[in-house]
């Protein structure tokens, strides 16, 4: 399927969504994907969102859990109209602002924090979701995060950063503890999990947070989207308030679950966050090594000192008794003379 001129998504505009009263249109700059926005205004300092993709499939995910996230309260952009190729939408403007702008502008402060309690608060409602009879068909065909997709970040991880920056290890070894970690932690997915919920995937507009690019959306342990929230490495959220926000998180978890006869180990998913919040981050690493230091992207490397100050902070707190050779991993690349190869 040919991608649509500007032009020709102008028109498409002008006809389905006469509201607009169009006076101009802007290509906004790709992000990591495919899809290309364009910013719609019309004469009155009001916009609305085109979103191009010749991904059909992901197009049609988006727009049925944006519809059915809408009807639940929950903020998202509303889906305004569908172009019959199902390769073009229109969708409400979230702003040009994302949390982590905020908190890179504000540093953290109480009305930053306040926006971190309103992600966490809807997002226990996203996730419980996937216990809806109406959601049940869209939930069903979602992919899940169990033992193949954990072991692949872990993978990710070795392949990509660890292999890639004279990290020593005993590959055999390594790999056997990768296999046994993904095992302990493949055990929740029956919940929706947004995979990717993080400051540049969540809009602040008019003080309140919407949610975008939920389309990755899988089956999962909502507790690995907290780990991906709140230790963004960019974002550096101090501990205190991780610590604030998560036990926040899991009281609020615990009485919406309970509001809709859902049975949680509290207890349970606290030490699995511990254990998901680390395979998070070295699935960042992996992300940094594969557009850093194979690509020779700067952005990412810049960023690799940030992630690995993330893995210094967590062994603050923790270690690996059962994986051993992956702690020995963790404390070669937490040491600063390591780091400061990467500044």
């Amino acid at each position: 399927m040919s991608e649509l001129s500007i032009e020709e998504v102008l028109h498409f505009a002008q006809e389905a969504y006469p509201e607009a009263a169009v006076v101009d249109i802007d290509q906004l700059a790709q992000a990591g994907s495919d899809r290309i926005y364009y910013r719609i205004k019309n004469g009155a300092n009001r916009s609305i969102i085109a979103t191009q993709s010749a991904n059909i499939e992901e197009n049609e995910r988006f727009i049925l859990l944006a519809n059915y996230f809408d009807d639940k309260g929950i903020s998202v952009p509303q889906i305004l109209a569908i172009h019959s190729n199902k390769n073009l939408y229109l969708q409400n403007d979230a702003g040009i602002e994302c949390l982590l702008d905020r908190v890179l502008d504000e540093g953290h402060t109480e009305q930053v924090k306040g926006y971190y309690k309103q992600v966490l608060t809807q997002l226990v409602k996203i996730q419980l979701c996937a216990k809806d009879e109406y959601f049940k068909d869209m939930f069903n065909v979602l992919p899940s995060f169990g033992y193949d997709q954990i072991l692949f970040d872990l993978r990710y991880f070795k392949n990509n950063f660890a292999s890639k920056s004279d990290v020593v290890y005993k590959d055999d070894i390594l790999e056997k503890e990768f296999e046994n970690l993904a095992t302990s932690l493949d055990k929740e997915r029956s919940y929706f999990m947004y995979r990717d919920c993080q400051g540049r995937n969540i809009m602040v507009h008019n003080e309140k947070v919407v949610f975008i690019d939920f389309q990755g959306g899988l089956q999962g342990h909502p507790v690995y989207d907290v780990a991906s929230l709140l230790w963004q490495a960019k974002a550096k959220i101090p501990k205190e308030w991780k610590q604030e926000l998560v036990a926040m998180y899991l009281k609020e978890f615990e009485v919406e679950a309970a509001a809709n006869d859902v049975k949680v180990d509290i207890a349970q998913w606290q030490n699995d966050y511990t254990m998901l919040t680390l395979t998070r981050l070295l699935q960042v690493l992996g992300a940094y090594g594969l557009r850093g230091l194979i690509e020779g992207k700067e952005h990412f490397i810049s960023s690799i000192p940030l992630g690995l100050g993330n893995i210094n902070e967590w062994l603050q707190d923790n270690t690996l008794v059962e994986y051993p050779e992956l702690m020995k991993v963790l404390e070669q690349i937490s040491k600063e003379e390591f780091i400061a190869k990467f500044k």
